[in-house]
């Protein structure tokens, strides 16, 4: 399966998660939901600062899945295949992490500089932020374009990490979904497929 085909799986998975486990944000107004993942990406940008100077591998690894599940519920609530948005790279590659490698690679990530990933990612939070306070203020921007875009650099910044740290975010973020999942009441209702309906 290439990248592109697994992203969309992924996707897929996460829309269904979000149905299910998800019910306050999904029936938000596609505005409010935009921003509410925008003050996700806020708060990993903390988070990865304090994981880089804690020296935390754990911590990096599970706020960097998390961003991930981030990317995939902006991307669904934005109409956003970001497989396809990708390029050729997503359906070329043989997998994640590689295609992961080939980011880094382009984005001139530097193993000496142990704060690019959150550089990278706060830089595009943050034109993130502006764009939902510019949908606050009806400015003339193209809202969706730019929403796309910075989610599809905090996807590369993410990849780029995860390539070079040599991390399956496909399964990282399957165990990060089920850790979710157990959380809720109606967890094994949703398992066995029920739904929760009587």
């Amino acid at each position: 399966m290439t990248p592109r085909e697994e992203l969309l799986k992924l996707q897929w998975a996460q829309l269904k998660h979000d149905e299910a486990y998800h019910k306050d944000v999904v029936i938000m107004p596609l505005a409010e939901r935009i921003k509410h993942m925008a003050l996700h990406n806020a708060k990993y940008t903390a988070y990865l600062f304090e994981a880089l100077d804690e020296k935390d591998d754990a911590k990096l690894i599970k706020t960097l899945t998390d961003a991930f599940v981030i990317v995939l519920a902006s991307a669904n609530t934005l109409n956003q295949d970001i497989g396809h948005d990708l390029g050729a790279n997503a359906s070329e590659s043989s997998s994640l992490q590689f295609l992961g490698a080939t980011f880094a690679g382009d984005l001139g990530r530097d193993n000496s500089d142990r704060y690019w990933l959150v550089r990278c990612f706060a830089r595009q939070t943050g034109r993130l932020a502006k764009v939902c306070e510019s949908w606050d203020h009806l400015e003339n921007i193209l809202f969706r374009d730019e929403m796309k875009r910075c989610n599809l650099e905090i996807l590369k910044a993410i990849l780029a990490e995860a390539g070079t740290r040599q991390l399956d975010l496909a399964e990282s973020y399957k165990s990060r979904m089920r850790q979710v999942e157990r959380r809720s009441i109606f967890d094994k209702l949703f398992r066995e497929g029920a739904g929760g309906e009587a």
